[in-house]
Order: structure tokens, then C-alpha cells, then sequence
């Protein structure tokens, strides 16, 4: 089982408000691409989006339960409160200028070294943007933001806990290498993005804004989550059944911070239902709500697509 090690960040979920005003953040405001609009599939009333590169290649992927809860989040220990975003070296200047122009406050700071931008989205979620380079993406010729400057993908997200030791070792564990430290511990994956651990004792609580989970890039197929099932419950993790959502397979386990983690596999990715010229463009449905997809339609929060660039 050792041998079963992360590469890194797969994608985020987190909880929004307004599904019009989420979408025109990431995809006009930042220049993402929405690669996926579909629903929950537990709670197939609400809706999930999907944000991305123009693929949405594994790493890029940004997600959202608009209007999953009416209640304002509070970061907090036992949660994700802060998701960092990849842009090219060099662009630190053009975001500071976009981001002045879309009037989003912003503040700029050292981060591990470096500068960087930290801002908030429209439900209070904070964002970082770290230049940092990869080639793990592939830009979208329609974006709002020119391809030299687009966002990259994640870069890490930070997770707030009371002792970093009760999340250190789940870390290393699954295959995150604590780097040279810069202020709070950080653990790394092959692949560049990672995870910064911080300390805290504030009291925080669920609902918009907030993170809902953080996945991994872990397997390539179904039967290597299997394996990671074993190696989650060798470790003392209670990980759930292995679990297709059609553009890839995962398994679910919450760590005993509280934060819930999620392992997936590779593929087969957004174009599963769609075209990649088509990505985004309908709602697409799990196959059994098929038959619901008039109610599910009617049940479904206003959203004024019209408003969204494409």
C-alpha cells in the first residue's frame, strides 16, 4: 500500500450563494472556463459548477454548490480557508490592474517568499494568486483574460488547524513532502501544488464562502481506489464506498481535524458527456434524474446565463 502516494491537487468544492453572480466572478471576472454545469447528485435541486482551464484538465478544477445554505460561513479550525490559484510569472502586475478595474479589493503580500495577490470572491471565499509555472493546463482562446496571463490552475489550499501535528502526518501519509518552511508548514505534491497547514484557535462555521472538501489527484482508475480505500482505513481513516461521478471515481474520508478529503481518479474527465468545444454550454444531468429533468429544471435556482461570458 505504500507505494499509493498523491500527485497533488485534483480539485476544491466549495459552498456559494447566488449561482449568476458565481459564475460571473470565476468565468468573467478571473477568465475560467465553466466545463461543467449539472447538479448535486445527492441533492439534484441545486446546482454544481464547474470552473476550469479550457479541458479542465485534473488540478484546474474549481467547483460550487450555489445555494446549498442561505447561512454565511466563518472560517475556522477543521476547515479549508484559503484556496490558491497558479498564474504566469510575470502577471502579478496585469491581475493587479484586472482586479482594479473589476473593482475587487485586493491587498498584496509576501507569500512563501514571494508576492502574491489576496482577494476575496463575491460569497467571501479567499483566494490567493501565486505566480508559479506549469504546464499542466491548457489555456482557453475565448477567456476574458489573455492566455499569457490566465490562471493555471490550483496551486494549494491552506488548512486551518488547532495543532499541526493532528494533520502533518494524514499528509505525509498520502504522499505530500513537507518543504522548506516560509511561516506555517507546507507539504508538497510531485506536481507543484500542495497544502499549508496553519494554526489557529478561532471558531469557525459552514455555509457560504466556506469549503465543502478538497480532492487529490490519487488513481488512475476504479481499481486503484480500491487500493486507496485499504491504505485510508490501514492508516485509521473510515473512507466511504468507491464512488463514480462520471467524470471520475473517488473516495471520500474525513480526517480527524474535520476537514473532509477526497481521493480521485484521472479521468475520464469533463468530455465524457461533451464535447470540449461543447463544455459548460447545457446542464448536463447524472442519467438517472434523466427522467426528471423538466422538475429538476423548474427546481432549480434562477440563473441569467446570458450575463456569463462564453
Amino acid at each position: 500500500m505504500t507505494q499509493l502516494q498523491v500527485k497533488g491537487l485534483h480539485h476544491f468544492t466549495a459552498i456559494a450563494g447566488d449561482p449568476t453572480e458565481n459564475a460571473k466572478f470565476y468565468v468573467n471576472t478571473l477568465g475560467m472556463r465553466m466545463v461543467k454545469k449539472t447538479v448535486n447528485h445527492d441533492t439534484p435541486q441545486m446546482y454544481h459548477l464547474f470552473y476550469g482551464d479550457k479541458r479542465g484538465t485534473p488540478g484546474s478544477g474549481i467547483t460550487f454548490f450555489p445555494g446549498m445554505t442561505d447561512e454565511e460561513g466563518e472560517d475556522g479550525a477543521g476547515m479549508i480557508t484559503e484556496l490558491g490559484l497558479r498564474i504566469p510569472e510575470g502577471s502579478i502586475d496585469y491581475w493587479k490592474e484586472r482586479l482594479d478595474e473589476e473593482e475587487v479589493d485586493y491587498t498584496v503580500k509576501e507569500w512563501r517568499g514571494a508576492d502574491s495577490i489576496s482577494f476575496e470572491d463575491p460569497d467571501g471565499l479567499s483566494l490567493r494568486l501565486v505566480p508559479d509555472e506549469t504546464d499542466d493546463y491548457t489555456t482557453w482562446e475565448d477567456s476574458t483574460v489573455p492566455e499569457k496571463n490566465q490562471i493555471r490552475g490550483m496551486h494549494h489550499v491552506t488548512a486551518s488547524v488547532h495543532d499541526s501535528e493532528d494533520l502533518a502526518p494524514i499528509l505525509e501519509e498520502i504522499g505530500l513532502e513537507e518543504v522548506e518552511e516560509y511561516g506555517n508548514r507546507y507539504f508538497q505534491g510531485e506536481d507543484g501544488s500542495g497544502v499549508e497547514v496553519n494554526e489557529t484557535d478561532k471558531h469557525g462555521n459552514s455555509g457560504k464562502g466556506t469549503v465543502h472538501h478538497v480532492a487529490f489527484k490519487a488513481a488512475e482508475d476504479e481499481e486503484e481506489i480500491e487500493m486507496w480505500r485499504e491504505k485510508l482505513q490501514s492508516i485509521g481513516m473510515r473512507p466511504s464506498p468507491a464512488i463514480s461521478r462520471k467524470y471520475f471515481t473517488s473516495t471520500y474520508a474525513k480526517t480527524a481535524v474535520g476537514i473532509l478529503f477526497e481521493f480521485s481518479s484521472m479521468g475520464p474527465g469533463y468530455s465524457a458527456d461533451e464535447s470540449v468545444e461543447e463544455l459548460g454550454s447545457s446542464l448536463v444531468l447524472p442519467e438517472r434524474y434523466e427522467d426528471a429533468r423538466e422538475q429538476i429544471e423548474a427546481s432549480l435556482p434562477e440563473f441569467r446565463e446570458e450575463e456569463i461570458n462564453r
